[in-house]
């Protein structure tokens, strides 16, 4: 072999490993919290028998960097419960950006399930309660996602083929019938309000019905310290019973850079060819005070008239203390 070809064949084994060791940067955050949990339902007694603390650990994985379809970032979170999220996305730029879900649920009308403001660290007031349900709801898993801005309007459109479902690279998945396929807009009006809405297609479980249609709207307004929020949703399911239409509002007050409360309500009208069924409430109350990477925060829900049943009630009492890393 002669020198020429020597110094060619080493340049492009040198290319190659540079090309071959170049990755995008991770980076890794994470979270702690220890709980303490009471549950108390109609009669008045508390429905934990067993050790009411808890402790719980996040690991975020998060890593990015350019490549020939856009700037490419990978997000997977782990926790202490052996579950796992995540979520990559493309950002072509003024193209939008597009994602491949896995349990995030980061695009589509699902991300408008309750926008009503709340104490930093609450949860939903149906959150944990036997009233768990009755909101828009889209499939994450293995789904695609596409967003973009157009003359002030934010679109996030949601597409889960065959009802969701995730598996590895050389397996598939089947999770339903149909495919599910929504989106959501989002809209800022004027300083300090903002309006959304979204619409969802679903597949039903019952293979022999049609699909569920799903709607929902809301309008939020802060002004100084205080957020006000308003949403309507509303489910139409093919099955007996199982349509339902429900209104809730809400109130979130920043007490100072570190404090904060927050009161929201829902209502539930549950379908009822008798009208004997009573309408299903929640109530959640919160409250939460931050300072450096420490976050206290407290809510209580309560369920009543649950499922429609008159006098049923469920309620949840949460203290948390979590640190951020």
């Amino acid at each position: 072999m002669n020198n020429l070809k020597k110094i060619g064949l080493t340049a492009l084994a040198g290319s190659m490993v540079a090309f071959s060791a170049q990755a995008l940067e991770m980076s890794v955050s994470g979270t702690a919290k220890m709980t303490f949990v009471d549950e108390g339902g109609s009669d008045g007694n508390s429905d934990v028998t067993g050790n009411p603390y808890g402790f719980d650990q996040t690991v975020a994985f998060n890593g990015s960097g350019d490549s020939p379809l856009g700037t490419v970032s990978l997000m997977h979170v782990h926790n202490g419960s052996a579950t796992s999220s995540s979520l990559l996305t493309i950002d072509m730029g003024d193209s939008g950006k597009l994602t491949l879900d896995n349990g995030v649920g980061a695009e589509g009308a699902g991300t408008l399930k309750d926008m009503l403001p709340r104490a930093s660290g609450a949860e939903q007031a149906w959150d944990d309660t036997d009233g768990d349900a009755y909101y828009l709801d889209t499939s994450s898993s293995g789904a695609w996602g596409y967003s973009n801005t157009f003359g002030g309007i934010a679109l996030s459109i949601g597409y889960a083929k065959n009802g969701g479902g995730f598996t590895g690279d050389d397996a598939n998945t089947d999770a339903g019938s149909d495919s599910d396929k929504s989106f959501a807009i989002k809209y800022s009006l004027m300083d300090g309000m903002s309006v959304g809405y979204g619409y969802a297609d679903t597949d039903n479980a019952t293979s022999d019905r049609g699909n569920n249609t799903e709607q929902t709207g809301y309008v939020t307004y802060a002004a100084g310290p205080v957020t006000l929020g308003y949403q309507v949703t509303d489910i139409d399911k093919e099955v007996p019973g199982g349509d339902n239409n429900s209104s809730m509002y809400g109130i979130a007050v920043n007490m100072n850079d570190n404090a904060s409360i927050s009161y929201n309500r829902r209502k539930v009208e549950l379908a009822d060819d008798n009208m004997t069924t009573s309408d299903h409430k929640d109530t959640g109350i919160a409250a939460s005070y931050t300072v450096g990477n420490m976050t206290l925060s407290a809510f209580q829900n309560k369920a009543t008239d649950v499922g429609g049943t008159a006098d049923k009630e469920d309620e949840v009492t949460q203290v948390t203390v979590s640190f951020a890393f």
